[in-house]
């Protein structure tokens, strides 16, 4: 009787890992659908930088130049976040927009302040302090790109970020209806880890859904 009782609970066990395996697989390959979609259906407004000064897109008319923050060391912006910003000001010098709208994680800025990091970097690029806004509570790119358009009324944009990066945000502008091309920031030598690339895998199966729930807009 044990021994019966042992065997169910054995194939309850096997069928359970099962079930969760093939879920894993199935939402792996879900992922891996949105993932291509998103960046094969916004490739043709990604641009690099030489090739956005080089084309017409470079010639029209924006009302800001979006940069999306990310980490700030007690030196001052990570190189990732350092090229991305270097990158910004030289579209930004294209004469392509208004301002510059820098947006992070500045929601306690006598912690840790982004965007106030964003714009004294700025600074030292050449750009003037009245050319750049912040917007301290950019705390993801779904976020910033709503506050973008629910905050400060921006309906075209030149989005300045990490080509790893690129596609989703350009995504996530377009889903708020920013009309917006995207430019990928230099890479002056840093390594891109394995884990960037993880975390923006899935990233862009988050941002999927929440453009279409619209969560807090």
């Amino acid at each position: 009787m044990r021994k019966k009782t042992d065997s169910k609970i054995k194939n309850v066990i096997k069928k359970t890992v099962l079930v969760f395996l093939t879920l894993g697989i199935i939402g792996v390959l879900f992922l891996g659908i949105i993932n291509i979609c998103m960046i094969n259906n916004n490739k043709s407004d990604v641009f690099s930088l030489e090739a956005f000064e080089q084309s017409e897109v470079s010639s029209d008319h924006y009302d800001a130049v979006i940069v999306l923050g990310c980490a700030v060391w007690d030196s001052g912006p990570s190189p990732m976040l350092a090229d991305r910003l270097r990158t910004a000001a030289s579209v930004f010098k294209t004469g392509c927009a208004d301002y510059i709208l820098v947006t992070g994680d500045s929601l306690d800025p006598e912690k840790y302040d982004e965007t106030g990091a964003m714009a004294a970097f700025l600074i030292d690029e050449g750009i003037n302090e009245s050319d750049i806004v912040c917007d301290p509570l950019g705390l993801s790119t779904y976020e910033s790109m709503m506050r973008a358009v629910k905050e400060f009324n921006i309906s075209s944009a030149v989005v300045v970020t990490t080509g790893f990066h690129v596609s989703r945000s350009v995504y996530d502008s377009h889903m708020f209806g920013i009309e917006s091309v995207g430019v990928e920031a230099i890479n002056s030598g840093y390594v891109i880890k394995p884990y960037n690339y993880c975390r923006e895998f899935i990233a862009r199966g988050k941002d999927f859904v929440f453009t279409i729930i619209k969560p807090g807009y």
